[in-house]
């Protein structure tokens, strides 16, 4: 065997080369470069260095490389400084069809928004679902148009349905952390609890929100004002009049500081809706004119044939047949023409309650079986609409000596109109059949679950 004399060489392992990247600046293409100008002549209308628009996450350097058209900036970064610069981030890139389309996009949101009235709520949210169906939807636009979605439901008495898209738009306003959408989301959930069913839920929703918007600095005056408004709605509901009034009350005097008639209208319906129901028709007959005029002068048409209704029904109540008719003959004429579907069959309804304290007894049912034909849409004020038409045919069932048949129209309606109205028609319905335990039963049931005043005429 072989011995090397020598010292044995030192033998490091092979260290593999690592490659470094190496950052080579984008080539500067016509893009890039229309990019950079529309840049620069943005920031520099609005007066800003380039430090001051990268600030406080970009460097002067970072701004000044994209406005060469040397680096091609990050969506993040190009929605940052457009934000600064007030102008969306599609108006800096080169597509011009993409700012196009945003620009068209935002119009149409705007008209949306416009259409959340009685009238228009159908059509807003056809168009905000259309949208909705749409690719390349911002967060926020998606937000608001769930908001409108469901704002237009609650104006269709869908409050069930109306849910749905307000949670939607709950969880995206505070995805994008936005105080302002969240309380008006938060506001249309609770206006769809109540519309649902809940009043007493949604009057604890409203007062927390009450609280939130008295918080802040300046308080939001119209957010405010509508929560009141609502407030006295929920009072109404859970029979509790007196508290109506007080929150009514309150909105009023807010309402000095906004000058919107639309507010205004409400605000008078619910204290004349209040005062009736404490009996003081004088005082409601007061407030329900005082609610037309405001309409009238805003032009309203669908509040104004909603007051000429509210006050057919005191006019019937106190007895003064003629003036009933002749206000709910106006509420149909204008609804004919002006929609909503559901409000007509509620006056046809009407109609046919007044008919039947007039004992017009022909007139009561044609007008009572017209209702149920026009009650073709779905929502609380079609219901309510089917549920009034149909006691008024069960009266006549009675009248006319099918007591049976008057029951089991009284239990059909059961389920929509006042409980405490039915009982007290199934009792006169089961006194009349001989019947007096059930018609004692009934009604001990009836004062058991007093509830407030329907809106449409007692028999």
């Amino acid at each position: 065997m072989r011995i090397d004399a020598g010292p044995r060489p030192f033998y490091r392992p092979r260290v593999p080369q690592v490659r470094t990247r190496r950052h080579r600046p984008v080539p500067v293409t016509p893009a890039l470069r229309q990019l950079g100008d529309k840049l620069r002549q943005a920031r520099t209308e609005a007066g800003l260095s380039q430090a001051q628009l990268g600030a406080p996450y970009f460097t002067r350097a970072h701004v000044s490389a994209i406005e060469l058209g040397k680096i091609r900036p990050a969506m993040r970064s190009l929605e940052h400084m457009a934000r600064k610069l007030g102008k969306p981030a599609s108006y800096f890139l080169d597509d011009p069809g993409a700012a196009r389309a945003q620009g068209e996009r935002r119009l149409e949101m705007a008209a949306i928004a416009g259409l959340l009235t009685l009238s228009g709520a159908a059509e807003a949210r056809r168009r905000a679902q259309k949208l909705l169906d749409e690719e390349g939807l911002t967060v926020r636009e998606r937000c608001q148009l769930h908001l409108y979605a469901g704002s237009a439901l609650n104006l269709l008495q869908r409050g069930a349905d109306a849910l749905r898209d307000l949670a939607i738009a709950q969880r995206l306003a505070a995805q994008l952390g936005d105080a302002a959408l969240e309380r008006g989301s938060d506001y249309q959930v609770a206006v769809a609890t109540r519309i649902a069913g809940n009043a007493r839920e949604a009057r604890a929703m409203l007062e927390a929100l009450l609280r939130n918007v008295e918080q802040l600095r300046p308080p939001d005056q119209l957010l405010r004002l509508r929560i009141l408004i609502t407030l006295g709605a929920c009072a109404q509901d859970l029979g509790d009049p007196s508290a109506a009034t007080t929150y009514y009350a309150r909105a009023l005097e807010w309402s000095k500081d906004i000058g919107d008639l639309t507010r205004l209208v409400a605000i008078y319906q619910g204290l004349g809706n209040a005062h009736r129901a404490l009996g003081d028709h004088d005082a409601a007959a007061g407030y329900y004119q005082r609610a037309l005029g405001a309409a009238e002068l805003a032009s309203d048409l669908v509040a104004v044939h909603v007051m000429h209704n509210a006050l057919a029904v005191l006019a019937a109540d106190d007895g003064r047949i003629a003036a009933a008719y002749e206000h709910v003959a106006r509420a149909i004429e204008i609804a004919r023409v002006s929609g909503p579907s559901a409000f007509l069959a509620h006056y046809l309804a009407t109609r046919a309650e007044v008919a039947l304290k007039a004992k017009d007894w022909q007139l009561a049912r044609s007008s009572a079986e017209e209702a149920l034909a026009a009650a073709d849409e779905r929502g609380a004020e079609s219901a309510r609409a089917t549920a009034a038409a149909v006691l008024v045919l069960a009266e006549l069932d009675l009248r006319d000596g099918d007591a049976a048949r008057a029951e089991k129209r009284f239990r059909e309606a059961g389920a929509t109109a006042e409980l405490g109205d039915v009982l007290m028609r199934q009792s006169r319905a089961a006194k009349k059949r001989g019947d007096l335990k059930a018609a004692e039963r009934y009604a001990a049931e009836a004062y058991k679950v007093a509830k407030p005043m329907s809106a449409n005429v007692g028999a």
